[in-house]
């Protein structure tokens, strides 16, 4: 299987909850226009207008932030005109994709398409169902690695565009912080760090901390300072990687000495939502994705009245680089058998860089002010959200990831590690035992993959 090797450069990060498959939809930014009469769903095709179709899993309503988009664009020229195709309508990307999948096997022509995460894409552009954009970035004598955050590649070709992204942080309830007479934790604050926090803020009302089932969690430092999670650059397995057998047992020791943190076991058995227990006050931090932050405003599914406050991730104890942290997303891309791909790639440009008006989610594109923004969508919610810790977090200079790769069968090695951490915690095995049980499974996948 062709290996898959994904750039990345750094900063930048999204506010919205896309991260996990399918996501929710964001609430329309206010100042966003109108979607004129009958939508773009027209097969009317407008005088002088290029037709193209742009395949989405958002929803084909006007109240929808990318609908909106689209029709701003329609109406923004008198080049391209965007039919908006919606195949499902409860924003999963994985039922979208699958649905996508089956209409090119049939002959479909797609012109552009979006996906919820890099996988989905990445997986297609390794199938040839995606246009690589070199071409198009260099007509216009544009450096992509200048222009965004992240590019999601396949053999030093960008097969996407990132319209927003997801980046992890560390949010904290502010009373919780302020009642153990504890401030914000700086860039450049470790994991070491990161347990005496939680020791300090653990009462008999609330855990310092807490920590998901997600394959990220066994071994956050894997995603944020490695360039794969389980494999280096020849396909081996890393796990002799100290980063291994250090956050396991950081896991351990916080949950069986430190106390610090809801018991590994209770946390399987309550299938809680990632976000339920920091909400709900029985957890006083937590590593995320920043898609935190816009839930904080849902009062519907998480309600609380504490602001919440931000901080970058901590770093290893033992390396000096500061900032490191995993930046993620979904892309637009090119279906490689359109027949308009300038218009495509013309539409594509624009939503990566105009879109984020209408989803209040902060761009790839890094043309822009993020400490504007982030006043601009926040700045009446302060009640809940500290808008000053959450640009500067955002926005640090430091914030960076390492060039990183990927593989389309890293689910599959996920879970190998969300099943290693689970036997480690639960029947207290040996770091070594479980090492040499999760390198087997590992290196069976690759095999399985090379033939």
């Amino acid at each position: 299987m062709k290996k898959l090797s994904l750039a990345l450069t750094s900063m930048l990060l999204m506010l919205s909850v896309t991260a996990c498959g399918g996501g929710s939809n964001s609430s329309a930014a206010t100042d966003a226009p109108a979607p004129a009469a009958g939508g773009s769903s027209s097969t009317e095709q407008p005088a002088g207008k290029t037709k193209i179709r742009f395949y989405t899993f958002k929803a084909d309503k006007p109240e929808e932030p990318i609908y909106q988009a689209v029709q701003s664009y329609n109406e923004s020229q008198d080049k391209v005109e965007v039919e908006y195709k919606s195949l499902v309508q409860n924003s999963d990307s994985t039922e979208f994709m699958k649905k996508l999948d089956i209409l090119v096997a049939g002959g479909e022509v797609v012109d552009v398409f979006m996906t919820g995460n890099e996988d989905e894409l990445l997986e297609r552009a390794s199938r040839g169902v995606v246009e690589p954009l070199n071409s198009f970035f260099e007509q216009e004598n544009i450096t992509p690695e200048d222009e965004y955050s992240k590019l999601l590649k396949l053999d030093d070709q960008v097969y996407g565009i990132l319209p927003s992204s997801t980046q992890w942080l560390t949010v904290f309830n502010k009373d919780h912080l302020e009642a153990a007479g504890l401030t914000l934790p700086e860039m450049g604050w470790t994991w070491d760090d990161f347990r005496d926090y939680a020791k300090k803020l653990t009462t008999d009302e609330h855990y310092g901390t807490y920590f998901h089932t997600w394959g990220e969690y066994p071994n956050i430092i894997a995603y944020t300072e490695r360039p794969h999670p389980q494999l280096n650059a020849d396909l081996k397995p890393i796990f002799d990687d100290p980063s291994f057998e250090y956050f396991f047992n950081l896991r351990r020791v916080m949950e069986q000495e430190d106390k610090s943190v809801e018991p590994y076991a209770d946390v399987l058995a309550s299938n809680y939502h990632v976000l339920q227990q920091f909400f709900a006050g029985n957890a006083s931090m937590l590593a995320v994705p920043s898609y935190a932050v816009r839930a904080a405003l849902n009062l519907e599914k998480f309600p609380h009245e504490f602001q919440t406050m931000y901080a970058p991730l901590p770093r290893s104890v033992d390396t000096q680089e500061i900032g490191m942290t995993n930046i993620s997303g979904g892309g637009l891309a090119m279906g490689a058998k359109s027949e308009n791909k300038e218009a495509a790639y013309d539409f594509i440009q624009w939503m990566a860089k105009e879109s984020y008006k209408f989803t209040k989610e902060i761009p790839a594109f890094k043309g822009v002010d993020g400490a504007e923004l982030i006043k601009g969508f926040f700045g009446e919610n302060e009640d809940l959200i500290d808008t000053a810790s959450l640009s500067k977090t955002l926005f640090d200079p430091n914030i960076k990831m390492p060039d990183t790769f990927n593989v389309p069968y890293g689910n599959e090695l996920k879970a190998i590690v969300e099943n290693g951490f689970a036997s480690y915690m639960l029947d207290n095995r040996s770091f070594e035992d479980i090492k040499k049980e999760m390198t087997a499974e590992v290196e069976k996948v690759v095999a399985a993959n090379k033939q």
